[in-house]
């Protein structure tokens, strides 16, 4: 049974290690896919304020300018190859300083290019500007005539009004974009389209943007911006705590079937110790009572009057052990299915206490005094033969974790509020702290008492708690090892209960 315990307990802890990291890991992986998900929300957000600081630029007031361009393709011998050259060629009129009068602007620079055939202007005439861009056809794969337009088109923006970081960090702004740099760069070649890369550590990213917003001139400006983690925890939130409270209700089921386990475990192994400590505590009397049923079979030795009484009060003896044991096994049974049925009845508590005193068996060697303080005319009302049973236990146990030589005192008094208070403290053993917690659990015994070989089945205080609790009362204790213990018992005597 041990060794499927322990199975058992293995693959519990298995269960809950393995469902953790396989939770763990499909957490994560849902925490990538929500990063990777605003990542790309975030670069849109960042290439819409680029494409608004563009338009921006086109809004505002242009000098009178007329633009033409020009493209060409040239072959140059590269090794055993001919490498294709793309050449982009644009010029700008201005329309104030052109040398015509009187004729229409636009259409002179569009007969002006078309003169110009496949040569190269070498002096161009007042107010023309010639700009020039070459590249390889490799680095224009995705270049078509709408891709030529739109470069066409920022190149005029930029040339009419340059790019300025300070109004796309203001747009940024505006949309709670906070940006850690924005720096403009110039490439080798012509950029047609914007990207993004992504740095540092999976928790704490850092993105950068680079939009190009001059192709021909490969102008482009790389926003840096750290991508905050609180907007992915959010985006996952109902996932999270779906999985979070699953994955706790799962865990804390595989926990609680330990811990029951193990109860159940340790209330067998109770079961086991009750049981042998029971049959070695009933051998003796059941020894005893032997004992005295062969002396009085022996008619010669009944002639001994002083052997029969020792003989018949060793008896008495051992049957009120046994009577004492039989009647907590009866009332802690009881106690699991109903209430102690008690019989109220008023009565002189010192009466009952020195009954008490006088009913205890002093084990020979033992020097024991009993002290009884209080009012020897005080009345009270309870359930006397419980009470007896509570007195007499607390002044057996004071006498039996004790050594040779032991005090008690018993101190009772009524006090104002109108509740019975009984005290009962000796001299003796006292409790060991880490055994204070489990003093009044049923069938406990401590390994300091079954190291001296005392007896009991570690039903007494239980049984005394027990009957105190259904007088309405508590009990509570203060005890030092190697200094002695005190019992402290409040019942109340104004709750008009019977």
């Amino acid at each position: 049974m041990e060794s499927r315990f322990k199975l058992i307990y293995g693959l519990t802890i298995c269960a809950i290690v393995a469902y953790s990291i396989v939770q763990g890991y499909w957490l994560y992986s849902r925490y990538r896919m929500s990063l990777e998900e605003y990542k790309s929300e975030l670069y849109s957000m960042i290439i819409a304020c680029a494409e608004e600081e563009l338009a921006i630029r086109k809004s505002l007031p242009h000098s009178p300018r007329f633009y033409g361009n020009r493209f060409r393709k040239t072959y140059e011998i590269k090794g055993d190859d001919a490498v294709e050259t793309w050449r982009y060629e644009v010029f700008a009129l201005d329309t104030l300083h052109y040398i015509p009068k009187g004729s229409d602007a636009n259409a002179y620079l569009l007969d002006y290019i078309a003169n110009l055939h496949d040569s190269v202007p070498t002096e161009l005439p007042k107010g023309l500007e010639y700009f020039v861009f070459t590249c390889d056809s490799k680095d224009n794969k995705e270049m078509g005539t709408s891709q030529l337009v739109e470069a066409l088109n920022r190149f005029t923006v930029d040339h009419q009004h340059q790019f300025q970081k300070e109004r796309l960090d203001s747009i940024l702004k505006s949309r709670d974009i906070a940006a850690q740099s924005i720096i403009t760069t110039k490439a080798d070649t012509m950029i047609w389209q914007p990207s993004m890369q992504t740095k540092g550590s999976i928790w704490q990213p850092v993105m950068q943007v680079s939009y190009p917003y001059d192709i021909f001139e490969g102008q482009e400006v790389v926003v840096t911006t750290a991508i905050c983690i609180s907007p992915v925890i959010r985006k996952m939130a109902y996932t999270l705590l779906i999985t979070i409270l699953l994955s706790f209700f799962l865990i804390f089921c595989l926990v609680y079937q330990i811990l029951t386990i193990r109860k159940q475990r340790h209330i067998e192994a109770f079961r086991q110790e009750f049981l042998h400590t029971m049959i070695h505590e009933l051998k003796r009397p059941i020894s005893t009572l032997k004992m005295c049923v062969s002396f009085m079979g022996n008619e010669r030795m009944m002639q001994d009057a002083e052997s029969k009484q020792r003989i018949l009060s060793s008896s008495h003896h051992e049957l009120d052990n046994l009577t004492s044991y039989f009647s907590k096994l009866r009332d802690i049974t009881l106690s699991d299915a109903t209430e102690i049925p008690l019989v109220k009845s008023d009565f002189s508590l010192r009466e009952l206490i020195e009954e008490c005193r006088d009913k205890q068996n002093i084990p020979a060697g033992k020097d024991v005094k009993m002290e009884i303080v209080g009012d020897s005319n005080l009345k009270i009302r309870a359930d006397r033969m419980h009470l007896a049973n509570i007195v007499c236990n607390l002044l057996e146990n004071a006498v039996k974790y004790s050594v040779e030589a032991v005090t008690i005192r018993i101190d009772y008094r009524m006090c104002e509020d109108g509740m019975l208070q009984i005290t009962v403290a000796d001299n003796g053993f006292g409790i060991v702290k880490a055994d204070q917690r489990y003093v009044f659990d049923k069938f406990y015994r401590s390994e300091t008492v079954k190291d001296k070989s005392i007896p009991g089945i570690g039903l007494g205080l239980s049984y005394v708690k027990l009957l105190v609790e259904a007088h309405g009362g508590t009990i509570t204790f203060e005890s030092t090892e190697g200094q002695g213990t005190t019992f402290t018992i409040i019942i109340p005597q104004t709750d008009g209960k019977d």
